[in-house]
């Protein structure tokens, strides 16, 4: 079978994630990307100036994490119709799952795909127009099953690769869909793991990211239970595999075990997303996390402590229901004690069917304010963490090809952003830099030694 696809991806790296194992699985029965590269969020140039292409099939990997979020769903299949008329228009990912009635509606769309079913998207494909009888059918229809007949063996664009390890979540925030959309948590064998590892490592990725819904939740599921350590020490054995990285984890699933394997394997990065919320105990006991600031900011002087070079960033919510004036200094004080190098700020968003969606909200004006304010101060602290490392030279690995030919970009373990001058071979290279002088949130930075002959992913 042969044809055409654009993927839209939004939300977070388990998307993403998904998104490439779609396209692999495509891919073996001749349905290509039309540009061969992750269109992103709607907020991605690439996505805007190449979507109008023709294609035959169009698939919308959604999220619904907030009311934007399911904005942005609803705009990318709006246009996905109106700028491909022809195609064949496929809808997956949580807000497919929960919003099933509302897209059968649309006769915009062609085929939803509940996110248990994008590992069968290419045996409905081979199915023909009885592919898309689905969209006819009852939302009972929907059977329960495992994920992980996805796999990927690259990572589209990406001098990184993701492997998800988990999906789900355990925790049920007040606040929060994704344990309505995702389910409880639930593991993948750690040989799959492996073998994904090596098959990245072989098409010359240096560095992993392995990501999950609740990832600090891995293994409790598995007989025998394992542990997230068992995956990162499982990796770390592979030689040309320089850097493992983690996505977010909860402040409760960090253990004395985690912080000890990261502190002593130096391919473990020195740089954790730890979500805050909220820095004030009453509102985190309504928010129904299972911490007190007291905890978060004692973790996190820990792992300053004992792991060299250490980096945070974090999320925080602003005008969560109930928070008055005292809760939200509270956060900004916590937020002065743990100095991240970056926080994700976000204004409370009312989810459906969550027990938070029957608590009043705060007043818009109320909540703008309190997030221009935690920009503010978010903007502060990460320039004086920044400042900090000027003159140290640290190893990037170059994840951005130089539009003019001249500069590049990439990360250091612990995920400071720097520039420097190279070409194109240098991307998915390692290089040891400078980190010279800081311009915003970027470091322009000098190579140290000889710089590598060739790019080690294609």
């Amino acid at each position: 079978m042969k044809g055409r696809v654009r993927f839209i991806t939004l939300g977070c790296k388990v998307n993403q994630y998904e998104t490439q194992a779609m396209r692999e699985s495509l891919e073996k029965i001749g349905v290509y990307d039309l540009d061969g590269e992750e269109a992103g969020c709607p907020h991605d140039v690439s996505a805007e100036t190449k979507f109008t292409q023709d294609a035959d099939f169009v698939v919308i990997n959604t999220c619904t994490v907030t009311k934007t979020a399911d904005r942005e769903n609803r705009y990318w299949i709006r246009r996905a119709r109106r700028e491909n008329p022809k195609a064949r228009i496929i809808v997956t990912g949580c807000f497919a799952k929960r919003n099933f009635r509302e897209l059968k509606a649309l006769s915009d769309v062609d085929l939803i795909l509940d996110n248990e079913e994008k590992a069968d998207i290419a045996a409905r494909l081979l199915g023909g127009d009885n592919f898309f009888a689905s969209v006819e059918s009852d939302e009972g229809r929907r059977a329960k099953k495992s994920n992980w007949p996805l796999m990927v063996s690259r990572s589209q664009g990406r001098s990184r690769a993701y492997i998800k390890i988990q999906d789900g979540c355990n925790h049920g925030c007040s606040f929060c869909k994704v344990v309505l959309v995702r389910g409880r948590s639930r593991s993948r064998p750690l040989a799959d793991i492996r073998d994904e590892a090596r098959r990245l490592r072989d098409a010359g990725y240096r560095e992993i990211v392995l990501t999950g819904i609740q990832l600090g939740a891995y293994g409790r599921d598995l007989t025998p239970t394992l542990h997230l350590c068992d995956v990162l020490e499982s990796c770390a054995k592979f030689d040309g595999l320089e850097r493992i990285r983690l996505s977010a984890i909860e402040p409760v699933d960090v253990d004395d075990r985690l912080i000890g394997m990261v502190r002593g394997n130096s391919k473990c990065c020195p740089h954790f997303h730890i979500p805050l919320q909220s820095g004030d105990d009453e509102i985190l006991k309504r928010m129904n996390r299972r911490y007190r600031a007291s905890f978060y900011t004692d973790l996190i002087a820990r792992l300053k402590s004992q792991i060299p070079d250490f980096l945070l960033t974090l999320d925080v919510m602003a005008g969560f229901p109930g928070e008055e004036e005292n809760h939200f200094r509270n956060t900004l004080q916590v937020l002065k004690t743990v100095k991240p190098l970056k926080c994700h700020v976000f204004p409370y968003s009312q989810r459906e069917g969550t027990r938070a969606s029957r608590f009043p909200d705060l007043p818009a004006p109320v909540v703008r304010h309190r997030v221009r304010e935690l920009l503010a101060l978010e903007k502060s602290l990460g320039c004086d963490v920044r400042q900090s490392y000027i003159g140290k030279t640290m190893g990037v690995l170059v994840e951005k090809k130089p539009r003019n030919d001249r500069l590049v970009q990439g990360l250091t373990s612990n995920y400071l952003r720097v520039c420097f001058q190279g070409d194109q071979k240098l991307f998915g290279q390692m290089v040891d830099v400078e980190l010279a002088a800081l311009e915003g949130d970027v470091f322009q930075g000098r190579v140290v030694g000889p710089k590598p002959a060739a790019s080690a992913v294609n």
